[in-house]
């Protein structure tokens, strides 16, 4: 389990929301790697939960490997989004595999400044 938040970071448009905190690190299934990319380590279903407030409206969006997860995003000046994702490898040392990351990206057109955002990742399955 992992609780990563920030509070007033300015993100760019279509960049990542650093995460300056980690509240909670329980165990290796998750961990911070850099400021703004959750490394996902074992195979299994994670449940992602994500909220945050900024002063004007803002999109938020996961990100899996890079790629948009149209089903995790949400635009407000409270935003929240809750979903599933699945792991189908366990990160190993092998130079042939990688982990599967997450981020969180601003996907407006346009800079935000968050006032906070805050992000559970617990393995369920």
């Amino acid at each position: 389990m992992l609780e990563v938040y920030s509070l007033n970071q300015t993100v760019g448009s279509l960049e990542p929301i650093p995460f300056t905190n980690v509240a909670i690190k329980k165990g290796c299934t998750a961990e911070l790697s850099g400021t703004s990319t959750i490394q996902l380590n074992k195979c299994g279903v994670y449940m992602i939960a994500c909220d945050g407030s900024s002063a004007t409206a803002t999109t938020v969006q996961l990100y899996k490997n890079g790629v948009a997860q149209d089903q995790a995003q949400s635009t407000g000046t409270s935003v929240s989004f809750t979903t599933l994702v699945q792991v189908t490898e366990n990160n190993t040392c092998c130079p042939c595999s990688s982990p599967t990351t997450i981020q969180i990206l601003n996907a407006d057109d346009a800079e935000a400044t968050l006032t906070n955002v805050n992000v559970v990742v617990t393995k369920i399955v």
